[in-house]
């Protein structure tokens, strides 16, 4: 009886012991099932997916995490066999792909990590950064990869991005570094300390850390006869606010030379307006300063020409070695030809297209040779049309860039116009050229036709008319004359001495303007589509003698440099028209 219940005692022990079991077994499962479910969701709000495929052919996949979703796929798209993990994988990269996982399975690792493309389900690429394990059995032969894939297209288009900016700051920095402007940071204090100069500060005999070491102190190396000057123009720039400071100056080398620069600087301010530094250009111009000179000493008799070098930029190129140069890289001063930087670098103008036709094969042979004969520069001078479609000399200074192989690939060019030193060239060879004509004649219709054809050489000139005055019918008589009809000449050969026209050249001043004319002589002019006029009196001794007079039938005015052109040209030429004026009126 007491065994019996002993017995039954036991059996309800051991049945309290199982349900006790039981309900810690049912805990844990349920503690298991909530914590998978917690990880699960982690891991599909996570940035990575996870990928367990088979080492079988185009690696089918047993799992995939929900994200996937993120590339387009749904997780029954791989599991159901419809897409293998080596479907997405972008062809280019495939092959790179399969190679390092083998390698990795041969030499018994443990694990691949790669950075490759894959094709989403819309078809556009992704980069992604995979860390992969690898599963082996317990012979060691893998079986299956379990992978974590990490979206990193952003950071790669950002190393992408960072690399392009960082090759164009390389050329550009190459392209200045290699071009005559020199390129400065100054702080805004006295004598304008730099803190940062191009390395061809070397041009001007310094070092980039002269500067920077403060051992030489930009405003100290100006002209002492110039700093106050330049001080005084910076300084009105400020006051008034200007964004940008132009000034030309003379400055010494370190080996004491002297030299002319054009400065071109931009002002530099924080947000309350203060100054903060000074970003300068520095040019050599000294070449040109020694043709102004030339230019002005030939004018003995003339007031100072105006510059007729204009002040400019250079610009910057990247070319490519190939026909017409299409151009990869071009500074924003291109506006000053016209172009924007966006017509060559969207191909719709090529460099090799806006080089005048006379000139463009001389061009190709010239840099041909220069490459072939293994120079490393190239210089010339030539013709190009600018976007609105006139014609621009300049010069180019190009750096010939080469591959491993020596191979010509790029071209890294400074252009630099130099339309206004060429004008005044030609300008100062016509007055030598006449002066050397008019003294070997003394026939004076010879020497007037020598002087029409020289002014004629001038782009802006079609038409021209010399006046002698005539003492004897007090009246002043058109004695030569080039680009004018005939009808026209008939009614301009003769003005009596109190006409507008003939008061006009009295008053011994030039004139470039139509609105003195009467009107019977302005309707003549308008019927002979003349735009632009130059009527310059010619004075001997304190006498009026007659005038030259210049038109244009293209130009709606003469410009200034063509104004002090023909004004010297009248004081050249009087001297040898008048002696042999008198000796004709004395026969």
């Amino acid at each position: 009886m007491n065994e019996g219940l002993e017995d039954k005692g036991a059996l309800n022990v051991d049945a309290q012991t199982a349900g006790s079991r039981n309900n810690v077994r049912g805990e844990a499962l349920q503690a298991a099932l909530e914590k998978e479910e917690t990880l699960r969701i982690m891991i599909n709000n996570s940035h990575v997916v996870l990928f367990l495929w088979k080492k079988e052919d185009k690696w089918p996949v047993e799992f995939v995490s929900e994200n996937v979703a993120k590339f387009g796929y749904a997780p029954e798209d791989f599991t159901s066999g419809r897409v293998m993990y080596k479907d997405i994988i972008y062809s280019d990269d495939l092959e790179k792909v399969e190679q390092e996982f083998e390698k990795k399975v041969k030499s018994g690792a443990s694990a691949v990590s790669m950075e490759f493309r894959i094709v989403t389900k819309a078809g556009d690429l992704r980069w992604i950064n995979e860390r992969t394990f690898i599963q082996r059995n317990t012979v060691g032969e893998a079986t299956h990869f379990q992978a974590v894939v990490l979206d990193i297209t952003k950071r790669k288009k950002s190393e992408e991005e960072l690399e392009k900016t960082l090759k164009m700051q390389k050329v550009l920095t190459t392209a200045i570094n290699n071009s005559p402007a020199v390129i400065f940071l100054w702080k805004n204090e006295k004598y304008w300390p730099a803190i940062f100069a191009s390395e061809n500060v070397v041009q001007f005999g310094y070092t980039v850390d002269d500067f920077l070491s403060q051992t030489i102190q930009y405003g100290r190396i100006i002209h002492p006869d110039d700093l106050k000057r330049v001080e005084e123009e910076l300084d009105r720039s400020i006051q008034k606010g200007e964004v940008s400071f132009n000034s030309e100056y003379r400055i010494f080398t370190k080996a004491g030379d002297m030299l002319w620069v054009n400065e071109r600087t931009f002002i530099q301010r924080e947000r309350d307006g203060k100054v903060a530094c000074f970003q300068g250009i520095v040019l050599d111009i000294t070449h040109r300063k020694k043709v102004e000179r030339a230019l002005r000493k030939s004018l003995e008799m003339q007031k100072m020409l105006k510059t007729i070098i204009d002040k400019s930029s250079a610009v910057a190129f990247l070319w490519k070695n190939v026909e017409n140069w299409p151009v990869e890289f071009v500074s924003e001063n291109v506006t000053q030809f016209g172009y924007s930087v966006e017509d060559f670098l969207s191909g719709n103008v090529l460099y090799g297209n806006i080089i005048h036709r006379e000139d463009i094969q001389a061009v190709v042979e010239s840099l041909a040779r220069s490459v072939r004969e293994g120079y490393d520069s190239f210089e010339m001078e030539y013709r190009i049309f600018t976007g609105k479609g006139s014609i621009r000399w300049i010069e180019e200074r190009t750096f010939i860039q080469r591959d491993d192989k020596g191979e010509v690939t790029h071209l890294q060019g400074i252009v630099i116009d130099v339309t206004d030193r060429k004008e005044a060239q030609k300008m100062l060879d016509i007055q030598r050229e006449l002066g050397v004509s008019l003294s070997t004649t003394w026939n004076l219709q010879t020497m007037l036709n020598q002087i029409l054809d020289a002014c004629l050489k001038i782009e802006e000139i079609d038409a021209a008319g010399i006046y002698l005055k005539d003492e004897l019918l007090d009246q002043i008589n058109l004695v030569a004359h080039r680009g004018l009809s005939s009808e026209f000449v008939k009614s301009i050969l003769t003005y009596g001495a109190d006409s507008p026209e003939a008061r006009q050249i009295w008053t011994e001043k030039p004139v470039y303007r139509m609105d003195f004319y009467a009107d019977k002589m302005a309707d003549l002019i308008r019927k002979e589509k003349i735009t632009a006029v130059a009527v310059i009196p010619m004075k001997h001794r304190g006498e009026i003698i007659g005038s030259l007079n210049f038109a244009s039938h293209t130009t709606d005015r003469i410009p200034q440099n063509v104004r002090n052109f023909l004004e010297s040209i009248a004081l050249q030429t009087v001297n040898y028209i008048a002696p042999i004026r008198i000796v004709a009126d004395l026969a």
